[in-house]
């Protein structure tokens, strides 16, 4: 039983991985695609997987994504059409997020289809393929070479252009994204990283935390700066986690240790020419604003005053109505803004703009309702992970429309929900049969 429950557990994080981050192989394609049927197969051939399905379909939590994932598949396709734009691009990605929320109910359903399943082991499926796309990031940036193989292989040659200022230090990763598709992705990996350290992993090690920590945070600022976001919450949920005397403590030592630790791997980078070359214009690039103000007196143009040059006045008609319009006619983001904000509105109007922000709160708070008794610290997590998702909604469209995030949201939540399912049953019947044994 528990061998079989081990390959469970590496199965499910290997299709979890392929399905996260979307890579693209020769001859057998994207792997968000071929990763979906085999969760499929999965739910046929692994036992106890359809019963764990009948379970949460008893429950009303399970239909609200789907009804509200509904509702915006038909909007992003009467919008349009009642416009006359006929921009349906973004029907594509809705009906995506329809059936990747299928695929993370069902792989849920795989996972625990073993009765030794805890919310432990959920947060440390999610750990690994954290550290392993880490891992390959840092490979890709200290070997060249591989960092060209990789990225022939899953990369498209217009990503690769984009990325091609940043000398290297960007585009990694074994993924077909790059820049905020995957940013995000880490930086919610690093909530939970933290969640994971601060619930499941309290007497580990703090060194080897900080060293994980290290390896994760570097990794993920190669996909894009918004990533700290995700970190500095997780980082602040941790700390406050273990109480204010304790956080303060532990603030000390971690700073000590990090200087201990850090400076010697430092140094050895830099005595390495090439190692010292990648160091360097990884710093240009993370680092942007005290690079440009060491070396030229100012902080330059930062991303964050670019974005809100994207924020520019609406007229009433976009406001309440939208121009259903998603895509410009030059095949670019229509107004060429990104922020998600303003393109849900563009696109749809403040009403169902309204309707999908409000949607994803219920969500995420009916998830806390059912959880609330038995998942440790639920509370500050779901609202750790809400408020992760403003933010990164500001800078581009997210809540209930970025694929591979949402889909860590789907596997975590049903997940740990699923399991709260089969404890509340597990205690229902002890109670049964203690009131049968006073009765006799």
């Amino acid at each position: 039983m528990l061998m079989k429950s081990n390959l469970i557990n590496i199965w499910v994080g290997f299709l979890l991985f392929s399905s996260l981050y979307a890579f693209n192989l020769p001859i057998i394609g994207n792997s968000s695609h071929w990763s979906f049927i085999l969760i499929i197969l999965s739910l046929l051939l692994v036992d106890n997987s359809y019963s764990n399905l009948k379970l949460l379909m008893k429950h009303s939590f399970f239909y609200s994504p789907l009804f509200v994932l509904c509702i915006a598949s038909f909007l992003s396709f009467l919008i349009p059409i009642s416009y006359l734009t006929f921009d349906l691009s973004m029907l594509k990605t809705w009906i995506n997020n329809l059936f990747s929320y299928i695929a993370m109910v069902i792989l849920a359903c795989v996972y625990c289809s073993y009765s030794n399943k805890n919310n432990k082991n959920v947060f440390f499926i999610i750990f690994i393929i954290f550290i392993a796309q880490a891992i390959i990031i840092w490979l890709m940036l200290a070997i060249p070479s591989l960092r060209e193989l990789i990225q022939a292989i899953t990369k498209s040659t217009a990503t690769m252009d984009r990325m091609e200022e940043y000398g290297g230090v960007r585009g990694l990763g074994f993924t077909s994204f790059a820049a905020f598709g995957l940013t995000v992705i880490m930086g919610l990996l690093g909530l939970l990283l933290q969640y994971y350290f601060a619930v499941h992993k309290k007497h580990t090690s703090l060194v080897l935390k900080i060293f994980l920590f290290f390896i994760t945070f570097i990794a993920s600022i190669s996909a894009g700066r918004s990533a700290v976001a995700g970190f500095v919450l997780g980082s602040v949920f941790y700390y406050f986690n273990l109480g204010i005397g304790r956080f303060i403590k532990g603030l000390i030592k971690v700073l000590i240790y990090c200087l201990v630790l850090l400076t010697p791997i430092i140094l050895y980078i830099l005595s390495q020419p090439e190692l010292a070359d990648i160091a360097i214009k990884y710093y240009q690039y993370a680092f942007r604003f005290l690079h440009l103000y060491f070396t030229d007196g100012y902080v330059g143009r930062t991303s964050l005053a670019t974005l809100d040059t994207m924020y520019f006045p609406l007229t009433e008609k976009q406001i309440l109505m939208g121009e259903g319009l998603y895509t410009g006619f030059d095949g670019g983001y229509y107004l060429h803004t990104d922020p998600g904000f303003m393109r849900f509105t563009l696109f749809f109007g403040i009403f169902p703009s309204l309707f999908l922000y409000i949607s994803f709160l219920y969500i995420m708070f009916s998830y806390y309702l059912f959880n609330r008794h038995y998942v440790k610290q639920i509370g500050v997590l779901i609202f750790t992970v809400i408020c992760l998702s403003f933010v990164y909604h500001y800078k581009g469209e997210l809540i209930m429309f970025n694929v591979s995030y949402m889909k860590i949201i789907y596997f975590v939540f049903i997940s740990i929900s699923l399991i709260t399912i089969k404890k509340k049953l597990f205690y229902t019947r002890q109670i049964r049969l203690m009131v049968k044994e006073r009765g006799r």
